[in-house]
């Protein structure tokens, strides 16, 4: 039987499966230093499905060779603190917005592999540990082969059904001190040097939809697809 793929998304939207997939390009060789191909975020692909957050990271070179590429999100949700600050104390400036929990990510997880921690910003530069790879590793978890891939739990968040977030994806490097080497939200150099604090662009939209307007979106797309055979 051939089924199209505007129809399994809709047959998967009337099941009830609330889920969506948006992905968000970057310029290549935007970087102070080019000769970072690992750093070089090229697309952040977000979805989700009724429990997690998902981030696929992908750079210009494989984020495990070399692995010592950290690999952060700052997520701003609705009515929250919108903390000028981060969950590592990096300087980054958010550029006159805010976030309310931060995801940061390393690919060299005891000398290679994924790890990971989700904070919780406290609205004046402090944060909270949530979860992290070396604790449960339950509300967050991923890969790192050839893109860094993350995932991490909507309910320690509050993103429910129907929200908008707002968002920034960075590269970082292996020094407490070094800044965002890419943001995702510019497509220009977000610093001139690794001494100096990077600057990000306007954050970016991701909306978790309804199952109901999933099913909505789905029974429009079977409908087309009926209407071409």
């Amino acid at each position: 039987m051939k089924t199209s793929a505007v129809s399994m998304a809709a047959l998967l939207a009337l099941t009830g499966v609330a889920s969506a997939q948006v992905t968000y390009n970057d310029a290549a060789m935007d970087l102070f230093d080019n000769g970072f191909a690992h750093l070089d975020i090229l697309s952040v692909t977000v979805s989700h499905d009724a429990t997690d957050l998902y981030f696929t990271i992908t750079t210009r070179g494989d984020v495990s060779n070399p692995n010592w590429g950290k690999f952060c999100v700052g997520i701003d949700g609705p009515g929250g603190v919108n903390d000028a600050g981060n969950g590592w104390g990096r300087p980054i400036n958010w550029n006159g917005q805010g976030i309310d929990f931060w995801v940061g990510t390393w690919a060299d997880n005891n000398g290679g592999g994924f790890g990971g921690e989700l904070r919780g910003m406290d609205g004046s530069g402090g944060n909270v540990l949530i979860d992290a790879t070396y604790t449960t590793g339950t509300l967050i978890n991923g890969t790192s082969t050839v893109t860094q891939n993350i995932r991490v739990s909507r309910a320690p968040m509050g993103l429910l059904d129907g929200m908008t977030f707002y968002f920034d994806v960075l590269s970082s490097g292996g020094g407490g001190g070094d800044p965002g080497v890419d943001h995702l939200s510019r497509n220009d150099p977000a610093t001139p040097d690794w001494s100096v604090p990077s600057v990000a662009g306007a954050f970016l939209p991701y909306t978790i939809p309804t199952p109901g307007a999933l099913a909505l979106l789905g029974l429009g797309g079977l409908l087309v697809a009926r209407r071409r055979r």
